[in-house]
């Protein structure tokens, strides 16, 4: 595992640097293009559309226009400039200057740079910000990139205000087949190093998340459904998405017969939220 931020920076640099030679209108997002996205099965958003569908639920539940909202550790910024999209105030934090640069070619795309600002900065370091700066924050695929450099999850307590929600989209570590799984495919893909998947969000982060924040609901997916990675780049062939379909309904059932397996899915959404002052304790708490 590697503990080299520059490293991981440059890697990322390199890795988003072909996105900058795209047309301007193919950065462009709203709501509509976004679903159109997971729809889509040529998309490689596709395989996460259960995943980004129900995190796309759980942020637009409540309104958006004019909270203040961080994307963090933002990659191109993608879910920020939606949230942009929708009215939100949205601040961009990411270890890249080339995904940062990207994002804010999204937000200009979309005609929303009157709602993005942007930060270069590291996401285990959030001193840069004060305490209670935000009403939203939304982590996608990002505390496990930095939970080698340092714990995030107190620091991104501290920056919500009252009655503020942290939500996180993850991938799920807590099952050694999957664990297993995830590593053959990696080393049989040549994943470098450097892409900073040595860590995983486990049982013991959202725990944490519970020592932090008054209410945690947590929303496991995707057991069996998870051989999915087997058909990565395949799933406009439509015996594989017939087959993920009865796999993801499976999962399903499985579920709700058998709830202790929720633990072992690979992927989760998480909602974690600071109690307004005049709200009462003891209420709903979600647990898997």
């Amino acid at each position: 595992m590697i503990v080299d931020r520059q490293a991981e920076a440059a890697f990322y640099d390199r890795h988003y640097e072909q996105f900058l030679r795209l047309p301007e209108e193919s950065l462009r997002t709203n709501l509509a293009i976004f679903r159109a996205q997971l729809d889509d099965p040529r998309s490689p958003w596709y395989e996460r559309r259960r995943l980004y569908s129900k995190a796309l639920q759980r942020l637009l539940e409540q309104p958006v226009a004019g909270v203040e909202a961080l994307d963090y550790a933002c990659g191109p910024g993608d879910w920020g400039i939606l949230l942009a999209t929708q009215g939100a105030k949205v601040t961009l934090l990411d270890l890249s200057p080339v995904a940062i640069e990207l994002a804010l070619r999204k937000a200009r795309a979309s005609g929303v740079t009157d709602r993005v600002r942007a930060v270069v900065g590291e996401g285990s370091d959030l001193r840069c910000f004060p305490p209670a700066s935000f009403d939203l924050i939304f982590a996608c695929a990002a505390i496990h990139h930095v939970l080698k450099y340092g714990d995030p999850i107190p620091q991104l307590a501290r920056l919500l205000r009252p009655g503020g929600r942290l939500v996180i989209v993850e991938t799920l570590g807590d099952n050694p087949l999957l664990n297993l799984g995830r590593w053959l495919i990696a080393r049989w893909a040549g994943q470098p190093e450097d892409q900073g998947e040595g860590e995983i969000f486990r049982q013991r982060h959202i725990k944490q998340l519970r020592r932090h924040f008054e209410v945690v609901d947590v929303e496991p997916l995707n057991l069996l459904a998870m051989v999915k990675r087997l058909f990565r780049g395949r799933f406009h062939y439509r015996p594989v998405r017939r087959l993920l379909r009865w796999l993801e309904q499976t999962d399903e059932w499985l579920l709700r017969c058998i709830p202790g397996l929720r633990r072992y899915c690979g992927e989760v959404v998480v909602v974690a939220r600071r109690r307004l002052p005049a709200e009462p304790a003891g209420a709903c708490l979600h647990t898997t």
